[in-house]
């Protein structure tokens, strides 16, 4: 079982979004750059994006080295803002829960940074549940097809992609496995067009993945 992070397992737009926001008013202020910081709306659009393009986005225009700074300078916020916030979705624990009950492999391939994936793993307690994590980052900047495909080389097949962007949906069409699409992350229209399923609340892959006997 392969889940993606925000937006399928973790609500970062609220906490999150709003304090890169603040971070980005600061960041820009300080610097003297004349960007104008968009809305929580843009920002919740992007998320799913890989942290290259997401920091990217909001330093356009501007060299590598800056949008490298930029992204460092959050990452004081994001902390804040994950322990303020260190809940996933409403039933998702339950869900993770019985998934390594029943004796499932459950590995993480998201697009976040390693610092701020680690934080999240750390402050939520992903321990508990999975097997191992595969963010983006350096050396190589691998795509989320890529990761994917290192994820189920490493853990095997048959495998299913869960997320709710076009990217996962995407990587698990080239990596060919399954994937469940989560209407309740940040999926605009059509994006999750495609999904073998569609699930509207991450309780209800309770009844997807575990399969009668195997439940408690």
């Amino acid at each position: 079982m392969v889940f993606d992070n925000d937006g399928t397992l973790y609500p970062s737009g609220p906490a999150v979004g709003r304090a890169v926001l603040e971070a980005h008013r600061r960041y820009v202020a300080e610097h003297g750059l004349a960007i104008p910081t968009p809305d929580l709306q843009w920002l919740s659009h992007m998320i799913g994006a890989d942290a290259r393009e997401f920091y990217g986005a909001m330093m356009p225009d501007q060299p590598e080295s800056v949008r490298r700074e930029f992204e460092e300078f959050c990452l004081d916020y994001e902390r804040r803002a994950v322990r303020e916030h260190p809940h996933m979705y409403e039933g998702a624990e339950g869900v993770l829960s019985a998934l390594k009950h029943a004796g499932r492999w459950l590995v993480m391939v998201t697009n976040g940074g390693p610092t701020y994936v680690q934080h999240i793993w750390d402050t939520c307690g992903y321990g508990r549940f999975f097997d191992a994590v595969y963010p983006f980052g350096p050396p190589d900047y691998a795509s989320k097809a890529e990761r994917l495909m290192r994820a189920v080389a490493d853990w095997g097949r048959p495998a299913v992609m869960v997320g709710d962007r076009a990217s996962d949906r995407t990587a698990a069409e080239q990596v060919g496995i399954g994937f469940i699409g989560c209407a309740y992350g940040y999926a605009g229209p059509g994006e999750l067009d495609g999904a073998e399923h569609v699930v509207s609340d991450i309780r209800e892959l309770y009844n997807l993945l575990i399969a009668p006997e195997e439940r408690a």
